[in-house]
């Protein structure tokens, strides 16, 4: 039996601080490079990954534009869209990434 990963969630002021983290960090842009649009303060981080390995953590957070992240989660093209949120995340915190996800070599 596989030991379940447990999830880091945040609630209140604590999530409140890490969306706000994570907006400084990005300078309230999206960062699909094809967008990089002003994103709103306050406007909710995306979690990626996200589903059952979602983690309220800076590693694992980026902003998106609104319509960015309807086609992360929607579009015919969803997979270039995680595909380039991974390898913002894992291009910053690589250590974090290759840890957890095994995801970052490919991207270095």
């Amino acid at each position: 039996m596989f030991p379940k990963d447990k999830r880091e969630k945040l609630k209140g002021k604590s999530l409140k601080q890490l969306n706000n983290d994570i907006h400084e960090r990005d300078g309230d842009k999206c960062i699909i490079k094809t967008c990089r649009r002003n994103v709103l303060p306050g406007v909710k981080f995306h979690h990626q990954p996200f589903g059952n390995k979602k983690r309220d953590r800076i590693e694992c957070g980026c902003t998106l534009c609104p319509d960015c992240h309807h086609e992360l989660h929607f579009g015919e093209d969803s997979r270039k869209y995680i595909a380039e949120c991974e390898e913002y995340l894992s291009g910053l915190y690589p250590a974090y990434w290759l840890k957890h996800f095994n995801i970052g070599a490919a991207y270095a």
